[in-house]
């Protein structure tokens, strides 16, 4: 047998014939796409220790009824027996009766396991058949593979998340019972999945693969969640991420509240924090958060509450954080923030609206410059509430009128 033998066979009827494919040792392409077979996938596949390309694709035909076979009924998924009579029916239930055997041309029973044995496998297409089962996670093993076609055959259990692994292969898993029959409250493909395999071909269902739960779990690794005092079911495989700890969504399933405050968080805040649009509420308090506030934080537009107090924050605050029309609560004190705090204007204005580290002593040569701050605090944490700037003109204004009276009223004393 030559180098890089490549195997071809269409048109083929091979009804329960076993195949060996053990002198084949060299065989890189094995394509047995658009034919008749009604087996298994034989194991001996497996043995084929050099396969680059393995297509079993379309061998899921028309209904076959045939005359002179009795036996060909065996697996029962399309046809049964009436009496005496076999009975031919499709998968829509449409019967006739007759005296004939029943055969649905496809590849029948489980996808084998062990195709750890076949390193250098880049094409895998069994699409289009009638196998069942789960899919074997070895398959997760295979990290030369460009396209896994699993879709169109009758697939059941979980998608397993070891196939968060093929990150540069074309996944396709639609069509197949676990998708199909899955009810809408309980599909979930893994995790690594829907984030590692940009061509899975439900990474952008919402249903299967949310988005945020993408979003959440890079800010569980900027901020160092395997540090976190309270991390429970954060980026496990199929977890909802509304049912992760400090996550509050909404009943679209839209993360409403993010509130993790004293919680062992260190690390940074991620700039995929602006993708969460439907945040009200950010508490991260009495952690130990490094780096910079992200401008895409002036991406949330429905944010009432920002609170990043009491942590190692640095740099200046973004002037996009004046882009938020519903902020109501902005605590940005005892942190190493400098330069000049953005005019806002917050909703509801209390004493405590709106803290920063505007107060002296400063750490720094001088203190924050927040013109709209309603507390300031220093480097010894200590805050005291600033006269606003309206207090302050209405203080300065009677001063003013008070002087020109006083004035006026010597002047016609005298």
């Amino acid at each position: 047998i030559n180098e890089g033998l490549v195997l071809i066979l269409q048109s083929f009827l091979w009804y329960y014939t076993k195949c060996s494919t053990i002198s084949l040792v060299r065989l890189e392409r094995l394509h047995l796409d658009h034919n008749y077979f009604y087996v298994t996938i034989p194991d001996d596949v497996l043995s084929l220790a050099r396969l680059r390309e393995l297509k079993l694709s379309h061998n899921a035909q028309e209904r076959q009824c045939c005359e002179d076979y009795s036996d060909w009924n065996q697996y029962g998924d399309v046809c049964c027996r009436k009496g005496n009579d076999l009975i031919c029916s499709d998968r829509a239930g449409v019967e006739i009766e007759g005296d004939y055997a029943c055969l649905t041309e496809a590849l029948l029973g489980p996808i084998p396991v062990g195709f750890g044995n076949t390193p250098y496998l880049e094409v895998l297409d069994v699409s289009n058949n009638f196998l069942t089962g789960n899919i074997p996670p070895e398959i997760g093993l295979l990290s030369r593979i460009e396209l896994l076609d699993l879709s169109n055959n009758a697939l059941t259990g979980s998608i397993p998340s070891a196939l968060g692994a093929l990150v540069n292969a074309a996944v396709l898993v639609k069509g197949n019972s676990m998708i199909t029959d899955q009810r809408k409250d309980d599909g979930i493909a893994p995790l690594s999945v829907c984030n590692n395999v940009r061509r899975f071909d439900l990474f952008h269902d919402p249903t299967w693969c949310p988005p945020e739960r993408n979003f959440l779990r890079n800010f569980y690794y900027e901020a160092k969640g395997q540090e976190w005092t309270n991390s429970a079911g954060w980026v496990e495989e199929f977890s909802n991420h509304c049912q992760w700890h400090g996550v509050v969504c909404n009943e679209e399933g839209q993360v409403i509240n993010l509130t993790l405050r004293n919680g062992g968080l260190s690390g940074r805040i991620p700039d995929v924090i602006g993708n969460l649009a439907g945040l009200e509420m950010i508490d991260l308090r009495d952690n130990d958060i490094k780096g910079s506030i992200p401008n895409e934080m002036g991406n949330l537009s429905n944010l009432k509450s920002l609170i990043l107090s009491f942590n190692k924050i640095t740099g200046t605050v973004p002037p996009e954080i004046a882009n938020l029309p519903k902020l109501e609560l902005l605590h940005l004190h005892n942190n190493r923030l400098q330069g000049t705090v953005p005019r806002l204007a917050l909703k509801g204005q209390t004493k405590s609206s709106f803290i920063t580290d505007c107060g002296s002593p400063s750490e720094f040569d001088s203190p924050l410059d927040c013109p709209d701050c309603t507390m300031c605090c220093n480097s010894r944490q200590e805050c005291d509430a600033k006269e606003s700037q309206a207090d302050f003109g209405h203080i300065a204004s009677f001063f003013i009128g008070s002087i020109v009276l006083f004035a006026v009223f010597t002047a016609l004393s005298k």
